[in-house]
């Protein structure tokens, strides 16, 4: 399948699943780790219709790389609940376009790489949309749940590195199955801490089948999310390719974001006035140019 394709979709799957997660937030959870523990409900499920369909995967030392990115995987999503309890779906969304950018630092500050003036140029771009994003006038400063989705995004950095270095190390189905793998394992080490593990139990204790249908849905589609961007990485020239085609999400997010308020605005409300589209779309095509002179 063109690498294109999936790289088009992927982000399709996650825009829409954005949504889901603010709605769950909103009327099923206990609380943010009861969210974190329910995302991980159907890895277990998953890594074994893997197994069924390729086989048992091949340990060695480099096994622990998908293990660890499905647990930091899973750990991220904390940051992401929050930032979601706290604001807007459709702008936080805008902001993960700063991963990229984050990745190359990481990149130039650990891996050796240099960087050039395409990097740079693109750098200062991309963080100038953020800011048309993040920062709100009226108030004076950013906007609601912007330090923890900065955190969730330099995690999903840490981990795009780490995914592409594995992706030369062994082969899609092996990592796709042991980051499955390790989404489960994660959902059981919040078991470890007591606090966190009463509103485990409480949020299991008082789920209903609706909790469970919504949190399966959503999982799926994160789970063909997650197997769509980790094939066209092991397929297309380059993982900044695959970057740069998935900057599409933020735009799918603001046209779901407008659809999801005018049909159903008793479930999901975004702010859709003018200015703040306005304001939105101009932040997102000017980090989108700035992501593509960064790795184009």
């Amino acid at each position: 399948m063109n690498w294109i394709f999936l790289s088009l979709l992927a982000p399709l799957f996650w825009a829409s699943s954005n949504f889901v997660d603010k709605y769950i937030l909103g009327k099923y959870t206990k609380g943010i780790f009861d969210f974190v523990f329910f995302s991980t409900i159907t890895s277990w499920a998953f890594f074994a219709a893997i197994i069924l369909f390729v086989g048992t995967p091949e340990f060695n030392i480099y096994s622990l790389i998908p293990i660890a990115t499905g647990m930091v995987l899973i750990y991220s999503y904390g940051f992401y609940g929050k930032a979601l309890e706290q604001g807007d779906t459709s702008s936080l969304v805008i902001l993960f376009k700063l991963i990229p950018v984050i990745t190359v630092i990481l990149a130039f500050a650990f891996l050796g790489q240099t960087l050039s003036s395409n990097e740079l140029i693109g750098f200062v771009i991309v963080l100038a949309g953020a800011t048309i994003i993040s920062f709100e006038k009226t108030r004076g400063i950013f906007i609601k749940g912007f330090g923890m989705i900065l955190i969730a995004i330099i995690m999903w950095s840490v981990m795009t590195l780490f995914i592409d270095y594995g992706l030369t190390k062994m082969s899609f189905w092996d990592y796709f199955m042991l980051d499955n793998l390790g989404s489960a394992l994660a959902g059981l080490t919040m078991f470890i801490i007591p606090s966190i593990r009463r509103q485990v139990i409480n949020g299991i204790r008082t789920a209903r089948i609706g909790k469970y249908v919504w949190f399966s849905w959503n999982n799926i589609l994160d789970f063909f999310g997650q197997m769509s961007v980790k094939k066209a990485l092991a397929i297309a020239p380059s993982a900044g390719l695959v970057t740069v085609v998935m900057q599409v999400q933020s735009f799918y997010a603001i046209l779901i974001g407008v659809l999801l308020t005018l049909l159903i605005p008793n479930i999901i409300k975004e702010d859709i006035s003018a200015p703040t589209l306005i304001k939105k779309i101009t932040g997102a095509a000017v980090m989108f140019s700035g992501v593509y002179i960064l790795l184009v």
